[in-house]
């Protein structure tokens, strides 16, 4: 009994044994299972799901990828002068751990020393770099100080950026030589400008986006493309060697370089020089330093010789302090006020963004079309006399009007009223008509970014009607104003003002010319000779006459002045009463130029606004036509002279004492004389008191000749090289003169070319024997310096120059 319930044990015993082995055999499979179907839904992750991901991340470990990135193209005057080009600076940064010398015969300290004597590194940042790549390199108690509080390597710091390709090299070599390792040169390309501000607005600024220039405004922005290429790639195996070469016979995927292209544009850079000159003189004259601007225009092509406005942006250096603004008075404004000058004053290009009123520039507009629509001739008679729509008052600026006059007296006398009753005679509905066919409610397709559209009452009054006749109560871009007037110029036809025009490889004379619009005959040349005939009757006896610039030149234009009232509302008094509120009256002054009229090359349009009363269109005319003069003498073309004209020129002004007025009033003054006022950019502060005058008052200066203006005491003396003034005209004579620092005193009837000079180029005026200078003060030079300054004068010297046989 015993033994049978021992096998009976047993066999339990057994069976309970392999149960449980079965069990731990059931476990050992699930977990052989579960970790099988781990692996394969990990394979499946791998080769599947992540597959394209792990597969690049291979390739990048596998695979190099080269970069050849095109360098931007360069800007170029339609001469090939380049206005912008690019260039490589460097940013060389470390990372601090690496930098020490393999073969450690050069020390950390020594290494730092000459980063910083290369760099022009200051004291202060040699400690800091020497401190960074010490302690990251730091063992023993010092590396593990560093490791209980956390602090790990840095991996990168920067030590310069913006360094010149041959000081990067410099140190380049030396570290190569010392086998220094740690130190990283990135190559960025940086736009290079030469020329200061000149055409900034139509240039435009660039920055770096992903470690490429990128345009972001002007031409800069608007042929980024072109200008910017595509860059190559070339991606190949490589070896996991020191070198990382490329494996032997492995297969390589390229994708080509498409290089950048070269912009060639219309701009003249002599005439855009010649622009801001004479927009800067006026600017003094009205005492702006903002508001000013000018177009030079081809009225065949369309082409922009220049474009320009006061205030301007340096290229290189957008945010610099602007014209009239002493550093105090900069950083007394708020980082959000000097954003938003810059922005609207000097960043925008007011030319063609801007919207102003034209005045009567506009009556241009509405003689064309009321004799193109044959709703009068020249010689129909009109009433001057005031006429009242919806209860204003419309009056001829002159005091008591003309009473009945032709069309074309109305023209070149400005009278309102004349062209209120012509355009009721067009009758709305056809104004209209015309003023939307003349393109005049649009863009002119101008190829730089950001061109605004004329404004017009959608559903005008009479009222809005009759003001916007004679130019008021809609408001316009200066270029538009400016095609209108180069389409009477060509004889009718519509021209798309543009910059580009062409791209090139390398030189102007292989350009691929861009191609030019050719658009609708809009005009009869008949009402263009007609409206450019009137034109010349404001420059000859109308409201621009006897400008300086007009001289010697068939010249047509038309003045325009529009008046914007501003009420500012005064606080209480203190007796609680509310005072009248004060009204500020600003003008827009405008002068658009026709030259030569006989048969028009160009077409100018000089604009200054918030002008203060005493400043009127005159002023803007002044600039025109001495713009227009200097720009057909760089044609070739010379004046001819009139009798009267002669006359005029042959008579010398002698300057008054302008030290002690404020630096706008002297330079106003000089403006009603005809007379070139220039203050040195550095210093205008148009509020300043005069300090010094150059010419000295009392002297005696030619018609039209430039006087400097200085708010400060000049303290250097400066020598000036007289230049050859034979063989050229007055007017060539007067700007010469002016290019280089002095001014001319005509000897004789100024008919034809100069054929001699007080002072000759290789003589000179020198300081005197005795030691002393012009005004009795020790000049400071020995016989030996004296000798070397022959054919030079001090600045402001009045030079005679002969006309004729003396």
């Amino acid at each position: 009994m015993k033994r049978g319930n021992t096998k009976n044990q047993v066999k339990r015993a057994t069976a309970n044994a392999q149960r449980r082995f079965n069990r731990k055999l059931a476990y050992v499979a699930l977990i052989f299972f579960i970790v099988a179907l781990l692996v394969l839904l990990q394979v499946y992750n791998v080769q599947i799901v992540r597959h394209d991901a792990l597969a690049a991340k291979a390739a990048e470990q596998q695979y190099m990828t080269g970069a050849q990135v095109p360098k931007r193209g360069m800007i170029l005057d339609r001469n090939g002068y380049p206005l912008a080009l690019s260039t490589y600076a460097y940013r060389i940064g470390m990372t601090p751990s690496d930098v020490y010398s393999w073969s450690e015969s050069v020390s950390v300290k020594e290494i730092v020393d000459k980063m910083a004597e290369t760099l022009s590194l200051s004291d202060e940042k040699r400690l800091t770099l020497h401190e960074t790549i010490l302690n990251d390199r730091s063992k023993g108690w010092r590396g593990l100080k560093n490791y209980m509080s956390e602090r790990r390597p840095v991996t990168y710091v920067q030590i310069a950026a913006g360094v010149k390709e041959e000081v990067a090299e410099q140190l380049r070599v030396w570290l190569n030589e010392n086998h220094v390792g740690g130190v990283r040169f990135d190559a960025e390309e940086q736009r290079v400008y030469n020329n200061g501000c000149l055409g900034s607005q139509v240039i435009g600024m660039t920055r770096q986006e992903d470690g490429r220039l990128t345009g972001v405004s002007g031409l800069e922005a608007q042929y980024n493309e072109l200008l910017s290429g595509h860059a190559g790639y070339t991606y190949a195996r490589h070896n996991n060697y020191g070198s990382r070469g490329i494996v032997p016979f492995s297969e390589t995927v390229s994708r080509p370089i498409k290089e950048s292209q070269h912009l060639v544009t219309s701009l003249d850079l002599e005439v855009e020089r010649i622009l801001r000159e004479e927009l800067l003189s006026m600017a003094a004259a009205a005492g702006l330093r903002t508001g000013v601007q000018g177009i030079v225009l081809d009225v065949h092509s369309g082409d922009v010789l220049a474009m320009e406005q006061i205030s301007s942006f340096e290229l290189d250096d957008p945010a610099a302090l602007p014209l009239g603004f002493t550093e105090d008075a900069w950083e007394a404004l708020s980082s959000e006020e000097r954003q938003a000058y810059l922005s609207s004053n000097l960043w925008n290009n007011i030319n063609v963004i801007d919207l102003y009123e034209p005045g009567s520039v506009f009556k241009g507009v509405t003689l064309a079309i009321g004799l193109e629509t044959g709703s009068a001739t020249e010689d129909t008679l009109f009433s001057d006399e005031t006429v009242t729509v919806q209860g204003v008052p419309i009056r001829c600026a002159t005091q008591g009007g003309h009473g009945s006059e032709t069309l074309r007296e109305g023209f070149y006398r400005s009278c309102n009223p004349v062209f209120v009753r012509l355009a009721d005679q067009i009758g709305k509905e056809t104004y209209y008509d015309w003023i939307h066919r003349l393109g005049l409610s649009g863009t002119t397709g101008l190829d730089l970014p950001g061109e605004a559209r004329g404004i017009m009452h959608a559903n005008p009054m009479p009222i809005d009607f009759a003001n916007l006749c004679f130019g008021e109560s809609s408001s316009f871009t200066a270029i538009q104003m400016a095609r209108f007037f180069a389409m009477i110029g060509n004889g009718g036809h519509f021209v798309t003002p543009r910059v580009a025009i062409g791209t090139t490889e390398s030189q102007v004379e292989s350009m691929m010319p861009f191609d030019i619009k050719i658009n609708e005959h809009m005009l009869s040349s008949e009402t263009c000779a007609s409206v450019r005939s009137m034109m010349e009757d404001v420059v000859t006896k109308g409201t621009a006459t006897n400008t300086f610039g007009a001289m010697g030149f068939p010249m047509a234009g038309k003045t325009g002045t529009a008046t914007d009232i501003e009420y500012i509302t005064p606080s209480e008094t203190a007796e609680g009463e509310q005072e009248e509120p004060e009204e500020i009256v600003h003008l827009t002054c405008s002068f658009v130029c026709l030259f030569p009229s006989d048969q028009p090359r160009y077409v100018s349009l000089i604009t200054l606004r918030n002008a203060e009363t005493n400043v009127s269109s005159r002023l803007a005319a002044q600039c025109a036509t001495r713009v227009a003069s200097r720009v057909l003498n760089h044609d070739g073309l010379l004046q001819n002279y009139s009798e009267g004209e002669l006359q005029t020129l042959s008579v010398a002004t002698t300057l008054e004492n302008y030290e002690g007025m404020t630096i706008r009033e002297a330079a106003h003054r000089l403006q009603q004389l005809n007379l070139n006022p220039v203050v040195p950019e550095n210093a205008f502060f148009l509020d300043m008191p005069c300090a010094v005058q150059l010419p000295a008052p009392g002297s005696q200066v030619g018609y039209g000749s430039t006087v400097w203006l200085y708010p400060d005491n000049v303290n250097e003396v400066e020598w000036i090289a007289v230049p050859d003034f034979r063989g050229r005209t007055y007017h060539e004579c007067i700007y010469l003169a002016a290019e280089v620092g002095v001014a001319i005193l005509p000897v004789g009837a100024p008919q034809g070319k100069a054929t001699g000079q007080s002072i000759l180029p290789m003589e000179g005026s020198l300081p005197s024997d005795d030691g002393q200078d012009p005004a009795g003060a020790p000049s400071g030079h020995t016989e030996s310096e004296r000798e070397n300054i022959a054919g030079r004068v001090l600045r402001g010297e009045v030079i005679q120059v002969y006309f004729g046989e003396q």
